[in-house]
């Protein structure tokens, strides 16, 4: 699974794969074999494969992971690529954007809405598998739905216009 850490303005690769009973880790290139176990709602414990383990306290709200050992506290958040990706072209739109275009290539599973249908900010308009995952693409504001330019089971590429709002 790969998935993006953001500490304060970096931003970090995380790969994490089963392996065994444990895991492989890769932090923005460097790759951890490790074990972790749940002691209780808060605490886990941390084996790697040198046998250093550590003790981790981990509160999760949503995205956000706030990770507590030794002295340090780390506040994290945890986005798939394409939330993060979303969440760029949210912060860069000024809300008159028309278009709704597809963040990575992948497969339209299902349509959402119709033409002419009235959508809230934040609405499905419809479910792209990329990278293994069904993504839900939302509207980016209060819309009607003027095209659809896909259907389901259509391939679709990074920059392809999915939908046309008005």
């Amino acid at each position: 699974m790969k998935l993006i850490g953001r500490f304060g303005d970096q931003n970090v690769e995380i790969e994490v794969d089963r392996d065994g009973s444990g895991y492989k880790v890769t932090l923005g290139g460097r790759e951890l074999h490790a074990d972790l176990v749940k002691a209780n709602e808060y605490l886990r414990s941390l084996l790697l494969e040198d046998g250093t383990q550590y003790f981790i306290g981990h509160h999760r709200d949503g995205s956000l992971h706030e990770i507590s050992f030794a002295d340090r506290t780390l506040h994290v958040e945890v986005l798939d690529p394409l939330a993060l990706h979303r969440r760029r072209r949210e912060d860069e739109e000024d809300g008159e954007a028309a278009n709704v275009c597809a963040m990575m290539p992948g497969r339209v599973v299902k349509i959402l809405v119709t033409e002419g249908e009235t959508v809230r900010k934040g609405a499905g308009l419809l479910i792209v598998e990329a990278m293994k995952m069904e993504n839900e693409i939302t509207s980016p504001r209060d819309a009607v739905v003027r095209a659809i330019r896909v259907e389901p089971g259509q391939a679709v590429d990074n920059g392809d216009e999915l939908i046309v709002l008005e």
